[in-house]
């Protein structure tokens, strides 16, 4: 039965996978193909990212646009920019339905996507095949099992990047955004962070509301990515601060609001944000710099 799983903290996952690792003889392989802390892999889910480009500017916005973040819809009041398989193939727990809606889509690829029993392999135009591999291991009485298994669905719309969700054993579901021409890959783990492309598909904001300090990231993927292009950091790390998104407003610019919580964990002050790009280059508009400030919070360029 494939069911979605309750999300645990992502290095949880590490362990886990460490802990049933030692399940292993001496001598015994496990083929786990492309994997989310692969090297080649851009982990858009790590939990801290070191911003290292220049400091993006920071202005003040107009009092009207503060009102406009605070009404508009979040992101729990928005459907999902990347759908899990159960919901994009409509199966109901079954992998054989699953298969089949996996085949159709594969079928349209001429050869670029390919699924040879337990490997999914992506053949880039140019650059390195790209292998997903369904593993699993068995528990043990001194070890916990743990299995990965991946389904392809199909490709992204504005970017044409192939999409494959990986399940894993103990945490929620993730997904591979692969560019189809350099075989570039980025990891989202859209099972328990926040994952919201833009109107065109070629920028995608991410960020886990759950695990401070807070970090917004940017990737950009476009012809020559995926890459980090902004990548946004609190200096403290508070569990008070709470990041919502408020949506995209067209394919520049997107608004986010902090929700700073005091004692018995109260509402005590909201802060506005807009982040909005110019060619490659970000700027970023706050309705509180006192806030703003407190919490150390920095935008630099990607990496």
């Amino acid at each position: 039965m494939r069911t979605r799983r309750q999300s645990l903290t992502h290095p949880a996952l590490v362990l886990l996978c460490m802990s049933a690792f030692g399940a292993l003889h001496a001598g015994d392989k496990l083929d786990q193909g492309v994997r989310f802390d692969s090297p080649q892999v851009l982990d858009l889910s790590a939990w801290s990212v070191k911003p290292e480009g220049s400091v993006v500017p920071v202005t003040t916005l107009a009092a009207s646009d503060v009102e406009k973040i605070y009404d508009e819809p979040t992101s729990d009041e928005q459907p999902g920019w990347l759908r899990f398989s159960d919901d994009v193939y409509a199966c109901k727990d079954s992998s054989a339905c699953s298969r089949q809606h996996e085949h159709v889509l594969i079928a349209t690829e001429n050869g670029s996507v390919q699924r040879l029993g337990k490997h999914l392999r992506i053949v880039p135009t140019k650059g390195a095949l790209v292998v997903f591999s369904d593993w699993k291991i068995p528990a043990t009485r001194s070890a916990d099992g743990d299995e990965e298994s991946h389904w392809y669905l199909g490709r992204l719309a504005g970017n044409g990047y192939h999409r494959v969700e990986v399940q894993f054993g103990h945490d929620a579901p993730g997904n591979f955004l692969i560019n189809p021409a350099n075989g570039k890959t980025a990891f989202v783990h859209n099972g328990s962070d926040v994952v919201e492309g833009s109107p065109d598909g070629l920028h995608l904001v991410t960020f886990n509301a759950g695990n401070p300090p807070l970090s917004i990231r940017v990737a950009a993927l476009d012809a020559s990515g995926p890459r980090f292009e902004l990548v946004c950091a609190a200096g403290k790390a508070n569990d008070s601060v709470v990041p919502v998104f408020s949506g995209w407003n067209d394919a520049q610019s997107f608004d986010i609001t902090l929700k700073i919580r005091g004692r018995n964990n109260r509402l005590e002050h909201r802060e506005a944000l807009r982040f909005m790009r110019a060619g490659t280059a970000w700027t970023v508009a706050e309705s509180d710099r006192t806030q703003f400030d407190a919490i150390g919070f920095e935008c630099r360029q990607g990496r």
